[in-house]
């Protein structure tokens, strides 16, 4: 469509605007942005620099371009034409002054020097070219007042200049040139979509006002009020930061094999073939197997049974002795009736009785109970003191020796599957691997050779993952009944009861004090002081299960500390989340946290919960307002890091405070102005004056 039928239509204005300012100062995203409805992200418009003049054979080749220009501005119709320039200094532009009926000259609210080039540079140039042209001054890349300007400079092109905070403009510097070269004043930003409309529609009032002095007989234009004023840019709040949950550690199951090699803290010793001796821990096994759940619960009730002195001969009532149905599904778990035992583990097929005997083998010397008729494949067991082979500490340990038909090698095999949940295919003796896990009743097992011998290997991940959650689910139970626990916490406020082996397993700081050469690690109590019993058991239940308990009622504060103090930065985390949500529903109920986060920020930034911080820092600054109001002295009290914080990113900002005050005070002057006058008598002010470069 030829742009000349817009000059033959009756009534339509035809206003050719032309935007000049120095380079990458935003020119011609602001054209685009009107002509194209061009939207971009912010870092799309600072990476993507197009450093060319925007077509004005747009409107010949583009509908939608040419359907865009048209507008409606105070009942008159106008054809918009938009003239882009190069902004280098040295450029002949004589060419697009020609025959403009307004100019916008554009400078970066983030480089001084293109304001200075308005003074310098621009003015003489308009002045020399179109000297009776109405002129408006506008402030491009508002948005980088209030942006993060680390971010923005890293998504700026690489040779690009790097944006400083001392470089942006507050808005009074451009109304300050504005009012000294007596032309208005309007500020926009591409990215926010703001102030675009403002630019333009009172680029066309001041182009119609100064045709209508010329052209006093076209009566449409009338009506046409002055350039309005533009209300000051409020910025959205930011948003709050989201609470980034860490890739959770390895759970302590798949790190245990590491124990079997290494058995610190062994408490179960395995003869052999008859002296080869395989040490291990019984909260591995008895969360693993039924069969080594019973056998070790019966050791453990004997022993308070009989006072935890040696033991008669004769046969201890099976009463003694119950267990529980299973968690397992597998197998030939029967319901019992009778009274249930501390743990739910599924039964065993044997009798549940335990036969005393005397064994004098090499070193072993004491009571030990016959297993021969409690299953196949065990001899006996009994405790002692014997000598951890890593520790070299004397410690009790409880003693099972194995039939001379269960091969060391594939009893081991066994036991890691315990510890880990994991099988080597390529392992050798499957089937004696199958027969040992027949006999200890771990049907995983046996289904996991099964499935390897069929060349089905693929299946076992399904069975690993089964039998991790139910070693979790077992273990969780250990901790709350304190069974098979062998250390102590001594707390401000009670007692706690764990294991040192899941400990070693699940946390650096754990394995160090009972791992190492300190005095713990011989120790079954530790005393923790400072430290409350519900943060402790938050932090055990953690450490056992990879997860925070959901029905803790504790200080998060305190759990924060103390999981930074035990260097839990997953459970910091955790931490930090929960109390976000609790902060947010006690907000969203009506509740005034205020107070309360201003106690949690600094103290959340000396325990390392960074996140934290940065969420009650985001909501003091948003809400700065009110919470200065009430809480003014501690707001003060703060340290001088994040008073500067405070005031570098309240909101509303400052300058938007002064702005609005200067807004509404111009408006209430303008609108007295006004009052007794008419629309096209009245008196303007300097900001909205449609005139030329004086």
């Amino acid at each position: 469509m030829d742009t000349d039928m817009d000059y033959e239509r009756p009534n339509v204005e035809t206003i050719k605007c032309v935007v000049v300012g120095d380079n990458a100062v935003g020119k011609t995203r602001l054209i685009c942005a009107r002509a194209c409805n061009t939207t971009l992200t912010q870092y799309q418009l600072l990476s993507t620099h197009v450093p060319t003049v925007w077509a004005i054979d747009q409107y010949r080749v583009c509908q939608e371009v040419l359907e865009r220009s048209r507008d409606v501005v105070d009942e008159v119709s106008v054809s918009l034409r938009l003239w882009d320039t190069f902004g280098d200094h040295h450029k002949d532009r004589r060419f697009a002054y020609g025959r403009s009926d307004v100019v916008v000259l554009c400078f970066s609210i983030a480089n001084p020097n293109s304001l200075k080039h308005v003074r310098t540079m621009w003015c003489s140039e308009i002045k020399h070219f179109c000297p009776r042209t109405p002129v408006i001054l506008v402030g491009c890349q508002l948005d980088l007042r209030y942006a993060d300007l680390d971010a923005v400079n890293r998504a700026r092109r690489p040779l690009a200049r790097q944006i400083k905070k001392g470089d942006i403009l507050p808005p009074e510097r451009g109304r300050e040139v504005a009012k000294e070269l007596g032309i208005p004043y309007y500020e926009t930003s591409v990215f926010d979509q703001f102030g675009i409309k403002d630019v333009f529609d009172n680029a066309i009032r001041a182009a119609l006002i100064s045709r209508r002095h010329l052209q006093f007989w076209k009566s449409h234009l009338k009506k046409v009020k002055k350039p309005l004023l533009q209300a000051p840019f409020l910025p959205p709040k930011a948003p709050p930061p989201v609470i980034k949950i860490p890739e959770c550690p390895a759970a302590s199951m798949n790190d245990a094999g590491f124990l079997l090699d290494n058995p610190l803290c062994a408490d179960v010793v395995f003869i052999l073939q008859g002296q080869k001796l395989l040490y291990a821990h019984k909260i591995f096994l008895a969360t693993s197997s039924s069969k080594f759940y019973d056998l070790f619960l019966m050791e453990q009730e004997e022993i308070q049974y009989s006072g935890e002195r040696p033991l008669k001969k004769e046969k201890i009532s099976r009463d003694c002795f119950i267990r529980a149905i299973s968690l397992d599904t597998e197998g030939n778990g029967e319901s019992r009736t009778l009274k249930p035992s501390s743990a739910c583990l599924r039964t065993s097929k044997s009798d549940g009785t335990l036969k005393g005997v005397d064994l004098r083998d090499g070193n072993m010397v004491g009571t030990s109970r016959a297993l021969c008729s409690w299953s196949k494949g065990f001899l006996s067991i009994h405790n002692e003191m014997q000598v951890n082979p890593v520790s070299n500490r004397m410690c009790p340990m409880t003693v099972v020796k194995m039939d001379s038909s269960v091969q060391f090698g594939s009893f081991k095999t066994v036991l890691r599957f315990l510890y880990t949940g994991q099988l080597d295919e390529n392992e050798k003796g499957l089937m004696r691997v199958a027969q040992i896990a027949e006999i200890l009743e771990v049907f995983d097992l046996r289904m996991m050779v099964e499935n390897i011998m069929n060349k089905e290997a693929f299946m076992n991940q399904e069975i690993t993952k089964a039998f991790h959650v139910r070693k979790a689910n077992r273990i969780k139970e250990c901790l709350s009944k304190a069974t098979f626990s062998d250390v102590t916490f001594k707390l401000d406020d009670g007692n706690i009861s764990a294991h040192k082996p899941l400990l070693i397993c699940s946390c650096e700081w754990m394995s160090a004090m009972f791992g190492g050469s300190f005095i713990e690690s011989a120790n079954s109590e530790v005393v923790l002081p400072t430290t409350s019993k519900s943060s402790m058991q938050a932090v055990l239940d953690y450490l056992y299960t990879r997860q925070l308990s959901p029905n803790i009622h504790l200080d998060p504060l305190e759990l924060i500390a103390l999981a930074n103090r035990i260097c839990l930065p997953h459970l910091v985390a955790l931490t930090e989340q929960h109390a976000v949500q609790e902060l947010t529903k006690a907000s969203m109920n009506g509740v005034d946290i205020d107070g309360e986060v201003l106690m949690y920020l600094e103290l959340a930034q000396f325990h390392n919960a960074h996140q934290l911080a940065a969420w009650c820092l985001h909501h003091i600054c948003t809400n700065y307002n009110s919470v200065c109001s009430k809480m003014r002295k501690e707001i003060k009290s703060k340290s001088a890091d994040n008073q500067k914080y405070f005031e570098a990113h309240r909101w509303p900002p400052v300058w938007y405070l002064k702005e609005e005050d200067h807004y509404q005070r111009v408006k209430k002057e303008r609108e007295k102005d006004d009052l007794p006058l008419n629309n096209h008598s009245s008196k303007w002010c300097f900001w909205s004056t449609p005139t030329a470069i004086a």
